[in-house]
């Protein structure tokens, strides 16, 4: 009887500690808001899957050179409080004239792993607050990943710019 209730006791430690291992360690390894203030550059990874992020091409319907490769990205939490991330080859018309372009590389798969602390998703938004999150990135240079894009080994990574016509307004 000792025995049985020995080793009944030694299962539940033996969970525990699995436990407190697996608390302790998605604490150390989750992105973190006061983290995200202090980087200087952030990822935003975009999933179309979840239903409030959307993709819109624009198709260049203006046959302008800003607008060849113009496409937003959309955070929605609802209809006021939109985020929106524009990929363009341009950052604005005066860089057209300059012909200073947008920074837009291929990394490796290993990207992803070297650089979570600073990829954030829509779930980062949804749990730390859009306004907050907006107001932590506000002057960071922003960079996006598109899950369509990944191919393989290769990740697209280009840079972004954060807006939002109406946000937060209460």
């Amino acid at each position: 009887m000792l025995k049985v209730h020995q080793k009944a006791v030694n299962k539940t430690q033996l969970f525990l500690v699995f436990i407190f291992i697996w608390v302790f360690s998605s604490n150390i390894y989750s992105q973190n808001i006061e983290d995200i203030k202090k980087a200087d550059t952030v990822y935003i990874y975009i999933d179309k899957t979840n239903k409030k992020t959307r993709k819109y091409l624009d198709g260049n319907r203006h046959k302008s050179v800003f607008f060849k490769n113009y496409i937003t990205y959309e955070f929605n939490p609802n209809k006021i409080n939109t985020i929106f991330f524009v990929s363009n080859t341009y950052r604005d018309f005066d860089d057209v004239e300059k012909g200073i372009k947008n920074d837009e590389r291929i990394e490796k798969k290993s990207f992803l792993k070297k650089n979570k602390d600073n990829i954030l998703d829509y779930d980062f938004f949804a749990e730390n607050g859009f306004k907050k999150t907006f107001f932590a990135l506000y002057k960071k240079t922003i960079y996006l990943i598109d899950k369509d894009e990944i191919k393989g080994r290769k990740i697209k990574v280009k840079q972004v710019r954060m807006s939002c016509f109406d946000c937060f307004e209460e």
